[in-house]
């Protein structure tokens, strides 16, 4: 929907928040969240980052979002750039499926 074709580099992506230098946020629904998300994603939906809410107080760290289809992080991520953040939007979670990143579900 939104274009989102760029090569993700989930094994890069999940080194660089092992190491606390980024954050992989999932902004989607509970219910979304719930049944299925990237393995190590926090979550925060749009709406609450909308609202002022943010995933870190730390502006040097990489905050890479998706969703369903990139539409909702999009959203995001213009809110979160006005903050400074430096934002990477991956697109949908079948995305970050298709590149071989793992997902877990629950929690």
């Amino acid at each position: 929907m939104f274009g989102f074709s760029k090569k993700i580099d989930t094994s890069a992506i999940s080194h660089e928040v092992g190491e606390g230098r980024a954050y992989l946020v999932d902004v989607r629904s509970d219910d979304e969240w719930g049944a299925a998300h990237a393995k190590g994603a926090l979550h925060l939906t749009v709406d609450r980052i909308m609202n002022g809410e943010v995933p870190t107080q730390d502006t040097s760290k990489k905050l890479y979002l998706y969703c369903r289809s990139g539409g909702r992080a999009s959203m995001a991520a213009v809110t979160l750039r006005a903050k400074g953040y430096t934002i990477e939007n991956l697109g949908g979670l079948s995305s970050w499926q298709g590149a071989g990143g793992a997902t877990e579900a629950g929690m």
